[in-house]
């Protein structure tokens, strides 16, 4: 699918967010209008300074998770008429940024997210020995 940079936000925590248009055409007049938020974090140990190392280990999640984690958010909306794409475009990238953007800027987001995707990477390890 093809995707067109519509917004770039630098947040307060040194992170960019990137908003996407990829919406297309089905028929008609009609639309699927899609849009998506992604941020691609780079795993430093800058994030885990502040943090017990020995519960932490940096290299063992860096190993599991490669060098940058990616935070993606994606919403559609099928079969919209051409006249109203442009504007459910709008809503959504609006509610998504009044509801998200506190939480994607917080200090601790980065941290937040690399352990997350540690933790995904753990159980898709231990779901692959069993």
């Amino acid at each position: 699918m093809q995707q067109r940079l519509i917004d770039k936000i630098k947040l307060e925590n040194g992170l960019t967010l990137e908003l996407y248009d990829r919406s297309k055409h089905v028929a008609g007049d009609r639309w699927l209008v899609s849009f998506l938020a992604c941020m691609e974090v780079g795993v430093e140990r800058e994030y885990f300074e502040d943090q017990d190392s020995s519960n932490l280990p940096f290299d063992a999640i860096r190993k599991a998770v490669g060098d940058k984690v990616t935070y993606r958010y994606e919403k559609t909306r099928n079969f919209i008429k051409e006249t109203e794409k442009d504007e459910v475009l709008k809503g959504l990238k609006e509610r998504f940024l009044s509801a998200t953007l506190g939480y994607l800027s917080s200090l601790d987001f980065a941290l937040k997210l690399i352990l997350k995707k540690y933790q995904d990477a753990k159980r898709g390890i231990q779901r692959k020995s069993q």
